[in-house]
């Protein structure tokens, strides 16, 4: 199986990639990045390019499923116009331009509560799902919430979600299970578990969903 990867130097984008390195099923790992990552790995190829140039190297986006794990915040891309550029725009255009190169599937992560009557970050995922699925014959959308992982730099607001989180998670039930935290690598090995099987249903996945496919055999 050859696999694409967006977003391949994020939180859950770094844990699929080394999970498609090491999985015996993948043979091929086409990471797009804006510039090199120090890994060096038989399967791996690097594609370097940013949205601007995208279409240079559109002939790249081939094989057999492309993950999208593309998002940002305000504060790091420095403007709603920015965010929604890297959160919609990008997967929709990768979406557009593995669908012309044959490619049947593509897995993005989304958010949690993603809807087209939102704010302006769960509008973008709404977006985004919306492009992607007119795009691609076969789309999955994880909808995780709060993640738990290691992420690169201080973010005192992360810290303290970290420490609050076991307890809000205890107050979720039925319902409000989706809401749940979760591993990022919990994500990463669910999406890889999909691509693999690339099941009928469901299309959207929440917590639960999540955590379920994480856990079958790969």
């Amino acid at each position: 199986m050859t696999v694409n990867i967006f977003g391949a130097t994020g939180l859950i984008g770094n844990l699929l990639l080394h999970a498609s390195l090491a999985h015996p099923r993948v043979t091929l790992v086409r990471i797009f990045v804006r510039k090199p990552v120090a890994i060096h790995h038989e399967k791996l190829v690097q594609v370097t390019t940013t949205y601007e140039t995208l279409d240079q190297v559109s002939g790249d986006i081939k094989g057999d499923v492309v993950f999208n794990c593309l998002g940002t915040t305000i504060k790091q891309a420095g403007s709603e116009a920015a965010q929604y550029e890297i959160d919609c725009l990008y997967p929709a255009k990768v979406a557009r331009l593995a669908a012309a190169n044959g490619v049947p599937a593509m897995i993005n992560v989304s958010s949690v509560g993603t809807t087209a009557n939102g704010n302006f970050y769960l509008k973008t995922k709404y977006d985004m799902e919306t492009a992607v699925s007119e795009a691609v014959s076969r789309a999955w959308f994880m909808r995780p919430s709060f993640l738990v992982g290691q992420r690169t730099g201080f973010r005192l607001g992360e810290r303290i979600a970290l420490l609050l989180t076991p307890l809000f998670d205890l107050l979720l039930f039925g319902g409000l299970r989706k809401y749940h935290s979760i591993k990022a690598e919990t994500v990463a090995r669910a999406m890889l578990t999909v691509a693999i099987h690339q099941p009928e249903q469901p299309k959207v996945l929440h917590y639960d969903e999540i955590v379920e496919w994480a856990g079958k055999e790969q």
